[in-house]
């Protein structure tokens, strides 16, 4: 019984120990935002689709412990394809595991494969923080009717103040 409340206690305590986030002060950045999410729209045929969505998401990193891993984040955006023209954009809210957070926005490439974004805001470590990153968009089989998944490929700099 004393073995099992410490292994108990032990897993409890376990987040406090794992949740320190340390990462340099500034340098490249390599991570997959793997994500679900489920958006809400309207559509006319092959010429048009306008989507709204709201998203969560796993970052991760390979290998693990470089900056950003272990981040969780939701985001919410529009998508349009107009005539073959698409659009996309939305903002993130990125939170670590010492509950700092920091704020993407992302503007999706003409083509639809993928696209950039910056971090306008932050908060604790992320305050007053420079990124520029770039995402190559790789869904999966959707679980959920009107729903997406993947895991997209970020890269990019980032410098902390």
């Amino acid at each position: 019984m004393k073995l099992a409340s410490f292994v108990a206690l032990s897993l409890l305590a376990l987040p406090a120990v794992a949740g320190k986030v340390n990462m340099p002060k500034e340098g490249p950045f390599e991570f997959d935002y793997c994500v679900t999410g489920v958006g809400e729209g309207f559509s006319s045929g092959d010429r048009v689709a306008v989507n709204h969505y709201r998203n969560v998401a796993n970052i991760r990193t390979e290998p693990a412990g470089k900056p950003f891993d272990r981040s969780g984040s939701t985001c919410v955006g529009t998508f349009a394809n107009l005539n073959g023209k698409m659009q996309d954009f939305g903002v993130c809210e990125v939170t670590d595991q010492d509950g700092d957070k920091w704020y993407l926005e992302y503007h999706g490439s003409a083509d639809g494969t993928g696209g950039t974004y910056t971090a306008p805001h932050g908060t604790g470590k992320y305050e007053g923080m420079s990124l520029k990153g770039q995402y190559v968009l790789d869904f999966w089989p959707a679980a959920l009717k009107d729903g997406f998944q993947g895991c997209f490929h970020n890269k990019g700099t980032y410098k902390l103040r």
